[in-house]
């Protein structure tokens, strides 16, 4: 409220607000000059203006002056990069190297997107996660999970990676002795000996998904004795009895998804009864399972089965 109004008021007889001078000069010294000097502004004011704009307006904004540029530069903003709504090729990539030192988490969309992630020069990622790169290839992801031995999650989906092979996840297992989670979409042949090098090299990977293969190999699986939680949610040519004889033996699973495939009552009853530690069976939208509507999803005490049947309200 200007000084004008507030005398107004006062002649009126209604309530006097508290004036305060100080503020009124500097406003009035503002609204005569016309400008306001954005460097004197806190710089953790500036910062939380950077988090709050995307990647190519933080670049902006960072070239308005050497102050701000600093700013713009300060590994707190780099932790994350989420580039799925804009198109990163090798050019814009390389403008961004300078800034991606620290990058730890990544984002993106498309394999050209893909192809463009070696240009950032961030060595340290520990996430990677990628939307439908159905043309990224393995030489590609090859490249990716060489230049970034640090990493600890790769997921790629839900599109099919149908250019993806075996020799993809070797690479993975050969580069990444960190790898703590694993999900690939859409793989059309996930062999054997792809899975035993996870087993092998990989001795933290807690958490796989093979979601929409093709073919994985079931006895294989069996050997990666640090998983935590499986998912073959969709994988079609599934070897049930194979299953329920190995993957029981699994001394750390806890969850396991097997959602959309053509599993049996006799399977899930095996693999409930007989692993120690099965917490969280998922078997949804299972055809085969669920025509057995009388299938006794309460026998196993202190372990959950999710099927349509399943009434979760009594667990």
């Amino acid at each position: 409220m200007s000084r004008r109004l507030r005398r107004k008021v006062a002649r009126k007889g209604k309530v006097v607000l508290p004036s305060y001078p100080e503020v009124e000069e500097e406003v009035l010294v503002v609204g005569r000059e016309g400008n306001v000097d954005w460097t004197d502004l806190p710089d953790d004011t500036v910062i939380q203006l950077f988090s709050c704009v995307n990647y190519r307006d933080r670049a902006s904004l960072s070239s308005t002056c050497s102050t701000w540029r600093a700013l713009g530069m300060s590994p707190c903003l780099w932790n994350s990069l989420d580039l799925r709504a804009h198109k990163c090729d090798v050019s814009m990539a390389a403008s961004l190297a300078s800034r991606c030192v620290n990058l730890q988490k990544l984002r993106f969309r498309g394999a050209e997107s893909a192809d463009a992630v070696i240009h950032l020069q961030a060595r340290n990622l520990c996430e990677i996660s990628g939307d439908y790169c159905r043309k990224i290839t393995d030489a590609t992801l090859s490249v990716i999970v060489a230049r970034h031995e640090a990493l600890e999650s790769l997921q790629l989906g839900p599109d099919f990676c149908e250019r993806i092979s075996s020799d993809a996840i070797k690479a993975i297992a050969f580069c990444c002795s960190k790898l703590k989670r694993l999900r690939l979409s859409g793989i059309r042949d996930v062999h054997g000996d792809a899975i035993n090098a996870l087993a092998k090299h990989c001795p933290n990977l807690t958490d796989i998904g093979f979601i929409d293969c093709l073919n994985v190999d079931e006895m294989a699986l069996g050997n990666v004795v640090s998983v935590r939680f499986l998912s073959v949610s969709g994988t079609s040519n599934m070897k049930w009895g194979v299953v329920s004889d190995f993957w029981h033996k699994l001394p750390k699973l806890t969850g396991l998804d097997v959602s959309r495939t053509d599993i049996g009552p006799a399977a899930v009853s095996r693999l409930l009864s007989s692993s120690d530690s099965l917490k969280v069976f998922c078997a949804l939208n299972c055809p085969v399972l669920e025509e057995y509507a009388s299938f006794n999803v309460n026998k196993n005490k202190g372990k959950l089965l999710l099927a349509l049947f399943t009434d979760i309200s009594k667990k």
